[in-house]
């Protein structure tokens, strides 16, 4: 069986553009590991985000206990 053309997504975000280029065919075993993979890619880029605002927080926190002093 040959494969079919291959497949380009392209989603618009406020940051930018995420382009998505998968096989032209796929199962649906594949497609609940795709599925799986993007959801843990989503779960690690929230962690990351909230991570860094919980940082930016904590160091507005700091400036402003230093300047209160």
């Amino acid at each position: 069986m040959a494969d079919a053309a291959a497949i380009r997504e392209t989603i618009h975000l406020d940051e930018g553009d995420v382009v998505v280029l998968l096989p032209g065919t796929l199962s649906p075993t594949s497609i609940s590991l795709l599925q799986a993979k993007l959801d843990g890619l989503a779960a690690d880029l929230n962690a990351r985000c909230l991570e860094e605002s919980r940082a930016s927080l904590s160091g507005l926190a700091g400036l402003a206990a230093f300047l209160a002093n």
